[in-house]
């Protein structure tokens, strides 16, 4: 079962049909944009308020591809999930915890970022059409080998 809520994994569906998953798609269809910056020593991701309700995420510019695509998709999870608790600005920093969201907050974000980038039903296609091992998994869905590890259940 997906910590996505189902409103929002219909709206993502399209981005979500090969991998690997469209994130930017997925924000800018929930009404987030995306930017890769540079961020200050620490930090890997924030969302800032810029008018009323509207928000906007920053990815640090200076880490890999793929740790810019999860913190991206964290960042979507807090959007998504805990909008209501999101003050002027959220940061996150290189372990993705922040000090605005509960430990418990973190692990929703997390899970959905997981959800979002890896969805079950497609790695469990990749691995019926014989991608089985780690190094490839991440490669074809564009995420590092230790978030597909997790996703597979083989590390923790």
């Amino acid at each position: 079962m997906s910590s996505i809520p189902a409103n929002y994994l219909a709206l993502f569906q399209p981005y979500m049909q090969e991998p690997p998953v469209d994130v930017l798609g997925c924000a800018r269809a929930a009404g987030l944009e995306v930017y890769s910056v540079d961020l200050p020593n620490g930090v890997s991701g924030m969302i800032q308020r810029t008018n009323g309700n509207t928000f906007e995420c920053y990815v640090d510019a200076s880490e890999p591809s793929v740790r810019q695509r999860f913190t991206a998709a964290h960042e979507l999870g807090h959007f998504v999930l805990h909008r209501d608790s999101l003050g002027q600005t959220h940061e996150d920093n290189y372990l993705l915890r922040s000090d605005g969201m509960t430990n418990w907050q973190e692990t929703q974000a997390n899970r959905f970022a997981a959800d979002l980038l890896m969805p079950r039903e497609l790695v469990a296609e990749a691995v019926e059409g014989g991608t089985t091992n780690v190094s490839e998994l991440a490669r074809l869905f564009n995420v590092s080998e230790l978030a597909m590890g997790i996703r597979l259940g083989l590390k923790t």
